[in-house]
């Protein structure tokens, strides 16, 4: 490995400090050093929080590797750090495009009432892509703090009866509403 990039990498992963780690598991999403692949994976069981959040970016975010779609929906559902499942809801974007029941599974977390907003927010925007709206056509502006309140439920709701995919009661509901 000559290459300086990998050999930065490789000194990132070596490294004891973790935020070396995550700089470099980053840099192999980022960079598309897809040939690393292998090395994010154990990350995905790490300890630490940011260290998982670094490696589900980079598989399933960056990549989009099916092969760790399982781990972002388990992720997603149970881990117990906000930005680790924030980094898992907007990865599936992808698969939820071709996986009706995982688009759902995306708006049932958008409408949790007790999930942190953050997560529900990425949950929300996933659902918006995998539905057919494109990033640069809804609002740049964040919908948090009070994110019920502020997101544009009434868009994810036309996008996806134009879709043609089921509106759960919550999403109408909410729609409804004035903004």
């Amino acid at each position: 490995m000559t290459d300086p990039a990998h050999a930065a990498i490789e000194q990132g992963l070596a490294s004891s400090n973790p935020e070396h780690v995550f700089d470099a598991i980053i840099d192999i999403g980022k960079q598309g050093h897809r040939d690393l692949a292998g090395r994010v994976v154990p990350y995905l069981s790490s300890p630490t929080d940011f260290l998982r959040e670094a490696a589900i970016r980079t598989l399933v975010f960056h990549f989009h590797l099916p092969e760790y779609k399982a781990d972002a929906i388990r992720l997603l559902d149970s881990d117990p750090d906000e930005g680790v499942r924030q980094a898992a809801a907007m990865g599936l974007r992808v698969f939820a495009q071709s996986d009706p029941d995982l688009l759902q599974h995306l708006l049932t977390v958008a409408l949790k009432s007790d999930e942190d907003e953050s997560v529900r927010e990425a949950a929300f925007i996933a659902a918006l892509v995998a539905a057919g709206i494109k990033r640069e056509d809804f609002p740049m502006g964040r919908w948090l703090p009070g994110f019920d309140r502020n997101a544009d439920w009434a868009m994810l709701e036309r996008a996806l009866r134009q879709a043609g995919h089921p509106v759960p009661p919550g999403v109408a509901e909410r729609a409804a509403r004035p903004r």
